[in-house]
């Protein structure tokens, strides 16, 4: 099967139990999952304390495929940033992502499309 790159959105959103976010991951049910080191860093930063820290740590370890930047993510990242600017809501972090998938052939399963639907050659799970 395809994997998939994960967004920090849909994570969160499995987490909490949301409806949207349950729905995509059923979707995705049984596919190799993939995380950056931008969705890493996000939910680590996001912990409340120590223990969920290491809950969360442990967790990403061991269900998803690490993907470190290399330098193709990194040359589509500068032609996303160079092309689209600051775009309102838009963090670099999901310009990094978006070029991460790109990169790697993965589409991308995020509950923050909007903030990535305008880049050429992003495909969604």
């Amino acid at each position: 099967m395809e994997p998939v790159l994960i967004d920090t959105s849909v994570i969160i959103g499995v987490l909490r139990m949301h409806e949207n976010a349950l729905r995509l991951a059923e979707k995705i049910k049984g596919r190799p999952k993939a995380v950056t080191d931008g969705v890493i860093g996000e939910l680590l930063a996001g912990a409340r304390n120590k223990q969920e820290f290491y809950v969360l740590l442990r967790h990403l370890q061991d269900n998803f495929m690490w993907l470190g930047a290399n330098d193709r993510s990194s040359r589509i990242f500068r032609e996303i940033l160079i092309k689209h600017g600051p775009h309102r809501g838009v963090h670099l972090v999901d310009y990094q992502i978006a070029a991460s998938a790109i990169a790697a052939g993965m589409p991308l399963c995020t509950l923050n499309k909007k903030h990535v639907s305008f880049i050429d050659g992003l495909e969604f799970a």
